[in-house]
């Protein structure tokens, strides 16, 4: 089936996913505002595809041809945990997770948006190819 869609389909899937947890992570870490210890958490996952410089996976036309795999790039929770803004340690900054987590809602919706608009597109094809 992946060699139906383009790689837009994986790359927009695992990008609204991290934005999944991010939201997530924001939620636990407004949850846990007043919670004396408490470290927040985060989602890093833009260093990573940056550093693995995601190749493109080509087709072939012929099975002798050198395939190439797009290298799977993870997003990866971390806990800051070496900094404290209050006297009970916990670091969690209330307007900047609640900050956050409105501009990743935003970033779901335009992500959503392509999704659809890339689904329409093949919608588009396979109507007009009956």
């Amino acid at each position: 089936m992946d060699s139906i869609f383009n790689s837009n389909f994986n790359t927009l899937k695992t990008a609204l996913d991290v934005q999944l947890k991010r939201q997530e992570l924001h939620a636990e870490n407004i949850a846990n505002v007043e919670t004396p210890g408490y470290k927040k958490k985060y989602v890093a996952f833009e260093e990573y595809l940056q550093q693995s410089k995601m190749k493109l996976k080509m087709s072939t036309t012929d099975e002798k041809h050198l395939s190439s795999s797009p290298s799977v790039v993870q997003a990866k929770e971390i806990t800051q945990d070496n900094t404290s803004i209050t006297n009970d340690e916990n670091n969690v900054d209330i307007e900047m997770e609640t900050t956050e987590m409105v501009k990743d809602a935003l970033r779901y919706q335009v992500l959503s948006r392509l999704m659809s608009a890339n689904i329409d597109r093949y919608n588009t094809v396979i109507r007009n190819a009956r």
